[in-house]
């Protein structure tokens, strides 16, 4: 999981623009104010409130990169992926992915990296939520360069897998 999350801090510096940078670094402004204003107030008046006020800025600081990257991505990368059709290869241990993705924005998308992750069917909605969360293939498509409101067919093999029973979440980054 922290590999995971490193490949997309990586993948996100690599490619962010200006507008990228300029909201990320709103939200570490934020944080360092919070934190300062949390330290005073430790230190000058009640410490109780001031920690509570550093907690805070940590615990708003970490929703604040994800609904920032969620919410550039909506509005200024926004990309839609078709239903993924899969077929299970007979004589051999592989998967065969078809699946499409539309640029929905005006701009032209320079990359795309589209993350697949498998996990085991459960009729326990908990238990199918937790299975979700840990995958057991991970599966990363990256694709170049989707001139705006075009659509790119996307085929993908996925060797050794055998299951029989699974679910697909998928996850585009794009920039």
């Amino acid at each position: 999981m922290l590999s995971s999350i490193k490949q997309n801090f990586i993948f996100i510096l690599q490619n962010a623009g200006v507008i990228d940078y300029l909201a990320y670094s709103w939200i570490v402004i934020a944080f360092i104010f919070l934190l300062l204003l949390g330290v005073y107030l430790a230190i000058k008046w009640w410490w109780t409130i001031g920690f509570l006020v550093i907690f805070f800025g940590f615990f708003g600081m970490v929703f604040g990169f994800y609904y920032v990257s969620d919410e550039l991505n909506n509005r200024l990368r926004k990309i839609e992926i078709s239903k993924i059709n899969t077929k299970q290869l007979e004589y051999s241990n592989a998967l065969m992915l078809d699946f499409s993705a539309k640029n929905l924005s005006p701009k032209k998308l320079k990359i795309c990296k589209i993350d697949l992750n498998f996990y085991t069917l459960n009729k326990n909605k908990y238990k199918e939520k937790l299975n979700a969360l840990n995958p057991f293939v991970k599966h990363t498509i990256f694709v170049n360069e989707i001139s705006a409101f075009e659509e790119k067919n996307i085929k993908s093999t996925i060797n050794n897998f055998a299951f029989v029973d699974y679910n697909i979440t998928i996850k585009p980054l794009c920039f």
